[in-house]
């Protein structure tokens, strides 16, 4: 297991691409728990803070597309430093309603410019990755598998960080934190050269049409959009259980039990060396993400549903791992970024419509009945993926042939496209 994952930082910049990747994207995980409860602490409302939740998220939808397709057109590091600016912009003017007890319908624009502004810095990492790694697959393809495993270490412990800070702080506090994170790890990763991909042409980068038009693109975007709202869902679903069954406190460490059985899970899927196709593996792992989330309906307390959201995380890693790899072979070098972008950007939508729609209902029905529209959505992730499974299982012999993600993993990832 050390010997694979040794092998992905065996050359120079590997592992300064990760860590600054960590301290970026960890208010990824901050943020919307963080509204959630700063919020619904001011106001007593779920179904609202799940809203102002929520549009931190679409914002980032609308967001991160743009950036990307800036990025893949002037560079990281000429897009990454002014979209900061804007980030800190915005974080503040959400800190100062938040304060001064503003009316409700103040606080979702700014909401909003929080995610619009904070750039998918898991696209720019894996980027990095697939450049440096353009000439080897297996370090790649574990490249790829760490920035997965480092995601849910950030979903163990943001929604930990951010239940202390937003029950014990103000919001001050709690969004400097997270804006901090993001400084620090963006002014890292610009200044780190040596690793950054080369622009596109520039008289075609920006002319060129949208990375979902490469086949495939759009059902892995769908899949994604389903299994963000089973993360907004459940999210809102656990922090509200828990507030209903008085142990308020405990949400972080329930949010937190999910993205650990996902991060162990991870660990294990990185560890081996795959021989069935990246398709195969993805349909399969879907389908395993779509049925565990019905376990959430046993739940009694906080402690058997921290158990049970465990249970539920063992099948949210590999299936984001195999997404990932899957959109590495599927996009040209050109637009890379811009596509695996648009996997966050199909989460990031679905995370809103989960946190949008559910905290209503446990409002008005309670939590327990809210875990519907996870399991739900769940099931939905994965009968689109099996839809893209049989899809690309349909294409001409000759064309499956020469198709990178039907083969085994021995390919470079952007010397054919669907």
């Amino acid at each position: 297991m050390l010997t694979s994952y040794g092998a992905a930082y065996a050359r120079t910049g590997t592992a300064q691409i990760s860590a600054a990747g960590f301290i970026a994207r960890f208010p990824i995980a901050v943020y919307p728990i963080a509204l959630v409860l700063i919020v619904s602490s001011s106001t007593g409302q779920y179904g609202f803070a799940g809203v102002v939740s929520g549009c931190s998220v679409f914002g980032g939808a609308l967001g991160n597309p743009v950036a990307a397709k800036l990025i893949d057109h002037f560079g990281q590091r000429r897009v990454l430093l002014p979209f900061l600016i804007a980030h800190a912009a915005v974080a503040a003017v959400f800190a100062m309603l938040i304060s001064a007890h503003a009316p409700l319908w103040t606080l979702p624009v700014p909401a909003a410019g929080i995610g619009f502004s904070m750039v998918n810095v898991g696209a720019v990492v894996r980027a990095r990755w697939s450049y440096v790694w353009a000439d080897a697959d297996a370090p790649r393809s574990t490249a790829y598998a760490i920035e997965s495993i480092l995601d849910e270490a950030i979903f163990v412990l943001g929604p930990l960080t951010a239940t202390v800070l937003a029950t014990h702080a103000s919001s001050w506090v709690t969004l400097g934190f997270a804006f901090g994170a993001v400084a620090l790890g963006t002014l890292w990763l610009a200044g780190q050269r040596s690793t950054e991909p080369p622009v596109a042409e520039q008289s075609q980068s920006l002319r060129r049409g949208s990375a979902l038009t490469h086949r495939g693109m759009l059902l892995i975007t769908v899949t994604m959009l389903f299994i963000g709202s089973v993360f907004g869902s459940v999210e809102v679903t656990m922090v509200a259980f828990c507030g209903q069954h008085g142990s308020r406190a405990s949400a972080g460490w329930v949010v937190a039990s999910f993205a650990c059985g996902s991060m162990i899970a991870g660990i294990g899927y990185g560890a081996v060396h795959w021989r069935a196709p990246v398709l195969h593996r993805f349909a399969v792992c879907a389908t395993i993400f779509g049925v565990l989330p019905s376990l959430l309906f046993a739940a009694t307390s906080t402690v058997t549903l921290s158990l049970l959201a465990a249970t539920v995380g063992l099948g949210t890693a590999p299936t984001l791992i195999g997404g990932f790899a899957l959109v590495d072979r599927i996009a040209p070098t050109s637009s890379l970024t811009e596509a695996l972008t648009w996997i966050g950007t199909g989460m990031s939508v679905g995370y809103g419509l989960g946190a949008s729609i559910v905290g209503s209902v446990a409002d008005a029905h309670g939590a327990r009945v809210a875990f519907a529209v996870p399991v739900a959505c769940a099931f939905c992730a994965a009968c689109f993926a099996l839809g893209l499974a049989r899809r690309l299982s349909r294409l001409h012999p000759r064309e499956r042939a020469d198709s990178p993600d039907l083969q085994t993993d021995t390919t470079p990832p952007t010397v054919q496209t669907f």
